[in-house]
């Protein structure tokens, strides 16, 4: 109401970029046809460890082990341990989005080797297993840093 008691119209605005403008803004500028390719420096996980399969005792134990080791370098994963097939792990891998997929599998654990992807990367590349956690701590590390830079 107004000091003579008419009623006029009150007009706001908010013009403020919260979290949910700035989440639009990273998307629509990090994205492919396959989904969110998510910056480094504000992703929600740097590793994504997909196991294949699941209910494989040692492709399950590695996959762990791996995750473990990972986390306790300082890198912030996020662990595919679900029973599904390759095909939906790594098209949810990709709209999700994580800077690194590292992919646990049968196949690989018996060459002694893991599979690491960049999200951008074209392709994958093998890496000896022993190995594993360090190169994608690497990878990690330089991945922060040239965020920063």
């Amino acid at each position: 109401l107004a000091e003579d008691g008419s009623k006029k119209p009150l007009v706001m605005g908010s013009y403020g970029i919260g979290i949910g403008r700035n989440l639009q803004t990273i998307v629509i500028e990090n994205h492919d046809e396959k989904g969110i390719i998510w910056p480094i420096a504000v992703a929600p996980f740097e590793a994504h460890v997909v196991a294949l399969p699941q209910k494989d005792p040692e492709v399950r134990a590695a996959a762990e082990w791996l995750v473990a080791d990972l986390e306790a370098q300082g890198v912030e994963v996020l662990y595919d341990d679900r029973d599904e097939s390759a095909g939906v792990k790594f098209a949810d891998a990709d709209l999700i989005g994580c800077p690194f997929r590292v992919t646990v599998s049968k196949r690989n654990i018996a060459a002694g080797k893991v599979e690491v992807k960049g999200r951008r990367a074209p392709t994958a590349e093998l890496i000896d297993a022993g190995a594993a956690a360090l190169r994608i701590v690497s990878d990690v590390r330089a991945a922060r840093a040239s965020a920063r830079a």
